[in-house]
């Protein structure tokens, strides 16, 4: 997975929330745009209870927009 196409994502109007997959099996529900970032090489991703995570871009196998889940 490339930064540019989680920034398409990202970018898009109006958002749609989206499921970042990995190959470990987790996945995590970007529910904002304001809430992640894509970076070089790893996405940061914000959640509700105001946790947090750092996502190898690497490790990404999927992106799916949650209102075709």
């Amino acid at each position: 997975m490339t930064k540019k196409e989680i920034e398409e994502l990202l970018n898009k109007e109006p958002f749609e929330p989206f499921r970042v997959n990995t190959a470990d099996g987790k996945h995590f529900d970007v529910l904002n745009a304001r809430w992640a970032i894509a970076m070089d090489a790893r996405i940061f991703i914000a959640f509700l209870d105001q946790t947090w995570t750092l996502v190898a871009l690497r490790q990404v196998t999927s992106l799916q927009l949650l209102s075709a889940a």
